[in-house]
C-alpha cells in the first residue's frame, strides 16, 4: 500500500511549479505556434477554395462565351447558305423561264417551217401533176382544165 507522509508536500509543490515553468516556456509556446500554424493553413485552404472557385467561374463564362460565338457562327453560316438558296432557286426559275421560252420558240418555228413545207409541197405537187399531165396526154394541163 501506499503510504502518505510529509515529504510528499515538496514533491506536489516542485511538481505543481514545474508545471506551471512548463506552462509558460514550452506549452503556452507550443500552442501558440500550432494555433498560427492552424490559422496560416485553414488560410491557404480558404484561400485556395476561393482561387478554385473563382476559376471556375472563369471557365464556365469562357464556355458560354464559346457556345455563343459557336451559336453565332451557325446562325450566320445558315443565313449564307440561305442567300445561296434563295440565289440557286432564282437561277433556276430563270433558267425554267428561258428554257420554256426557248421551247415555245422552237415549236413555233418548226410549226412554220411546217407550213413552209407544206406549201412548197402543195406547190411542187401541182407542178409534177402538170408535167405529168403534159407528158402523158401531151399537152397543158391549163387546156385539159384538171381544176
Amino acid at each position: 500500500m501506499v503510504s502518505l507522509d510529509f515529504s510528499i508536500v515538496p514533491a506536489i509543490i516542485i511538481f505543481l511549479v514545474l508545471i506551471v515553468i512548463l506552462d509558460r516556456l514550452l506549452f503556452k509556446p507550443l500552442q501558440r505556434i500550432m494555433a498560427e500554424r492552424e490559422s496560416r493553413t485553414t488560410g491557404l485552404m480558404n484561400e485556395a477554395q476561393a482561387k478554385m472557385k473563382n476559376q471556375l467561374d472563369l471557365f464556365g463564362k469562357y464556355q458560354a462565351t464559346i457556345k455563343a460565338a459557336r451559336m453565332d457562327a451557325y446562325r450566320h453560316q445558315e443565313q449564307i447558305r440561305d442567300g445561296g438558296n434563295a440565289s440557286r432557286a432564282e437561277i433556276l426559275a430563270k433558267a425554267r423561264t428561258s428554257a420554256e421560252q426557248m421551247v415555245r420558240d422552237s415549236c413555233a418555228s418548226i410549226l412554220a417551217q411546217a407550213e413552209t413545207a407544206k406549201a412548197q409541197l402543195e406547190r411542187e405537187a401541182q407542178e409534177l401533176a402538170r408535167g405529168i399531165t403534159t407528158t402523158m396526154l401531151g399537152r397543158s394541163a391549163a387546156d385539159a382544165d384538171l381544176s
